[in-house]
């Protein structure tokens, strides 16, 4: 983590490091001005990481393209999936920057399972590539409702 001094250097630190010298008393200091970064320092913010950012706002354009809502928390409650088209939908949605994906089994069952009446959709978004791209993935029984009314 970096921690800027009161001087403004910024001072690259291992947080395991920082906070065993901190809790034993041992001072770690500036190395431009010798301050004790203890008592001067700005310590980085806590907050969302881009990655879940990225998360959240392919989760919004999920549930418009639905009609649906995303799930508060992403389905950690009693609620499951992170979008959710009540009666209709139950949407998982990934995204990744790499140029693959790898989805398990038990990801697609879990879903299947957790729907419970609804169609389990797992939504993949690539965003390593330009323009990004996205897939959906469904049960073959689903897709083959979807066929039937075309």
């Amino acid at each position: 983590m970096n921690i800027e001094c009161s001087c403004g250097h910024t001072t690259k630190v291992d947080k395991l490091v920082f906070n065993a010298r901190r809790s034993s008393g041992l001072p770690y200091t500036c190395h431009k001005c010798g301050a004790n970064l203890y008592e001067t320092g700005t310590f980085p913010k806590k907050g969302k990481s881009d990655s879940q950012k990225r998360s959240r706002r392919q989760e919004k354009r999920a549930a418009q393209r639905i009609g649906g809502h995303v799930t508060p928390a992403s389905g950690a409650g009693s609620v499951k999936g992170d979008v959710r088209d009540v009666g209709h939908t139950r949407m998982e949605c990934k995204l990744t920057r790499a140029k693959s994906f790898s989805l398990k089994l038990a990801e697609l069952e879990k879903l299947e399972r957790e729907a419970a009446g609804e169609d389990p959709v797992f939504e993949i978004e690539f965003q390593g590539v330009y323009p990004h791209k996205r897939y959906v993935v469904m049960p073959g029984w689903l897709y083959d409702q979807f066929r039937e009314t075309k």
